[in-house]
């Protein structure tokens, strides 16, 4: 991706270091499980981006007058796992970010990086997978290890589950730190009940196949029965209003096929996410 690609095509005063909002692209995936094509998932949000309308009806603001800077990306495909998540740690700012992958193991270098910053958060977690395994292809830093990862330092709340192995289930009925939402249970009024359980700051991570192949079927996984548009905004606009966000990322977007529907409603997702911080922290 050029370096000079911005957001929306943003006027570059809109567009520096002293932007509230950075978004951080990161080209990663290794040792996936079915589908291949993540790390071109960044490039095609943020190309997308340039069609969005610098107002946002429902959350009545225009989140670009904040500044949204858009990294360089981080190519991180020949880069053993340890250094990857070495790589992103290093490059997260103190500041609103919204990193997008690659496989969702990029969100371990993330979270990493925002722990420097902030002492105690807990992650809300958006995903079709538990992400609780010990270790798949060889590594523990494997997309499919994502949420055990990051519970031995935080809690979490996953949202959207719908698949998972046996071993994953009987380790996550011993955990007394994650909370777990099936999509096939969804209801806000859980949610609402789940979230006082979890640290007062939330980092959000969201692998698209959280939702349901209607709404995004270009990604690495895509299981049947997930969340639709308006579910994930609500929920969303819930979390920002009780919790502090410190942040978000989304993952395992892979542009293969008739994706440019897709690429924009992900880059929507990410004004949205954008706006419910402008619109909570006037």
């Amino acid at each position: 991706m050029k370096e000079n690609l911005t957001w929306m095509n943003l006027p570059q005063e809109y567009s520096t270091d002293a932007s509230k909002y950075v978004i951080i692209p990161i080209s990663y995936e290794k040792d996936l499980t079915f589908g291949t094509g993540t790390s071109k998932g960044p490039e095609a949000i943020i190309k997308a981006s340039k069609h969005l309308e610098y107002y946002d009806d429902q959350f009545d603001c225009e989140p670009f007058e904040k500044g949204i800077k858009v990294q360089p990306q981080l190519n991180l495909n020949d880069s053993p796992p340890e250094e990857m998540v070495d790589a992103i740690a290093n490059s997260i700012p103190n500041k609103f970010i919204i990193a997008l992958g690659g496989d969702h193991a990029t969100t371990i270098g993330t979270v990493k990086g925002l722990e420097e910053y902030h002492e105690e958060f807990s992650v809300i977690q958006f995903d079709a997978h538990a992400d609780f395994r010990d270790s798949w292809n060889g590594s523990n830093l494997n997309h499919a290890c994502v949420a055990k990862q990051i519970s031995k330092k935080h809690s979490i709340l996953q949202i959207g589950i719908r698949s998972m192995d046996v071993d994953e289930k009987k380790q996550l009925d011993q955990t007394d730190n994650v909370h777990i939402i099936k999509a096939y249970n969804f209801n806000l009024e859980l949610i609402k009940s789940i979230l006082p359980k979890l640290h007062q700051k939330v980092f959000i991570t969201i692998d698209v196949d959280a939702f349901d192949p209607s709404v995004i079927r270009n990604t690495g996984t895509p299981e049947p029965g997930g969340l639709l548009w308006n579910q994930v905004i609500k929920t969303l606009e819930l979390i920002f209003q009780e919790k502090q966000v410190i942040g978000s990322d989304i993952t395992e977007f892979a542009p293969n096929k008739d994706y440019d529907a897709e690429a924009y409603a992900l880059a929507k997702l990410v004004y949205k996410i954008l706006a419910l911080d402008y619109s909570n922290t006037k």
